[in-house]
């Protein structure tokens, strides 16, 4: 994945990865306010066949709120998106933005915790979806060595939310 995003591969079927997916994001205060299935809309539309992969956009209202108040044209970068693609091989891809990309808030201080406060939570988002993959394997994945999160970001992600 490229230098912008969070993103981790998940040793789940592309179904239990979407509901576990949902599941973490409830957790971490998101609500879905869209969701896209790629893979239908582009049959439907273009008559074209792709892999399942979904879209969730996703955000916390009272966060989006503040935000608002501050930088009116913020609205630009919600919802935050999470993607989900099924690899083919009995993973998934869960990717996010990664937000501290996407703000250069270094003048704004109460967008800036803002920003961090989200990025946080979708960093533990993907941790915990990357995780529950792993508990339910035994094996080692032969995408490890490249996936950009692993167990350790979950603590880490909610150490961040903690002090946000």
């Amino acid at each position: 994945m490229g230098q912008y995003s969070i993103s981790t591969i998940v040793k789940l079927p592309f179904d239990r990865a979407l509901r576990e997916t949902h599941r973490a994001l409830t957790e971490e205060e998101f609500v879905v306010i869209t969701e896209i299935d790629l893979q239908a809309e582009l049959a439907k539309k273009l008559g074209h066949q792709i892999r399942p992969y979904s879209i969730l956009g996703v955000w916390v209202p009272s966060w989006e709120y503040q935000a608002l108040q501050q930088e009116p044209d913020i609205a630009l970068l919600m919802p935050s998106h999470v993607c989900l693609w099924d690899n083919g091989n009995g993973t998934c891809t869960l990717a996010t933005a990664d937000l501290k990309h996407l703000c250069h808030t270094e003048d704004n201080s109460l967008l800036a915790e803002s920003a961090r406060a989200v990025n946080a939570r979708l960093r533990a988002v993907v941790a915990s979806v990357q995780f529950t993959g792993m508990a339910e394997t035994s094996q080692p994945s032969p995408h490890a060595e490249h996936s950009e999160t692993d167990t350790t970001a979950v603590g880490q992600a909610r150490q961040d939310k903690a002090g946000s």
